[in-house]
């Protein structure tokens, strides 16, 4: 289930090139929830809860024991350990987060491939609805063209070319 949720990650930040505005919105509201005394940063604590408000699928550790997930993290938005995270270092990170999911066509084709359990270069709208939101299965059947078969160059019914779809996002 998770390639399919990367799928629709890297479709959908594809489809933005960038970060949308809304989520730029949510990232900014989220931060000055958690930022109780308006200091314009969040201690550690206050981070980790925001990124989990955000949901970041962060474990529950003792206060004290070691959170290499969550030090991995700090490693990127505080460096330098000092305790605090900016909202400038904080929406830099989760800019930075909503945009790595994306690297190439390759990827994307390779989800594609996973839901239809072959190696065929086309997807059925029933394989669509059944392995992503509604919202992005309706997204990719309005933008999927159907698929022409090379050598006898007649569309197979009900299939949609993902090929051609994946090469679309990409073209810049």
């Amino acid at each position: 289930m998770r390639m399919q949720h990367n799928l629709e990650q890297q479709i959908q930040a594809r489809n933005q090139s960038g970060v949308s505005e809304d989520a730029l919105k949510e990232f900014s509201m989220m931060f000055k929830h958690f930022d109780k005394e308006k200091s314009g940063k969040l201690n550690h604590q206050e981070f980790k809860s925001c990124l989990r408000a955000l949901g970041y699928d962060l474990p529950m550790v003792e206060e004290g024991q070691p959170d290499p997930e969550f030090d991995a993290i700090l490693d990127v938005v505080d460096p330098n350990r000092d305790g605090h995270v900016s909202l400038q270092e904080y929406m830099a990170f989760m800019i930075s987060k909503e945009t790595e999911n994306v690297q190439s066509s390759e990827e994307i084709e390779k989800a594609f491939r996973a839901i239809t359990a072959g190696d065929r270069p086309y997807v059925t709208k029933e394989e669509l609805y059944a392995n992503l939101t509604k919202e992005m299965a309706d997204y990719c059947v309005a933008r999927m063209k159907p698929y022409v078969e090379p050598k006898t160059e007649r569309p197979i019914a009900g299939a949609l070319d993902y090929i051609e779809f994946t090469h679309t996002l990409f073209q810049n």
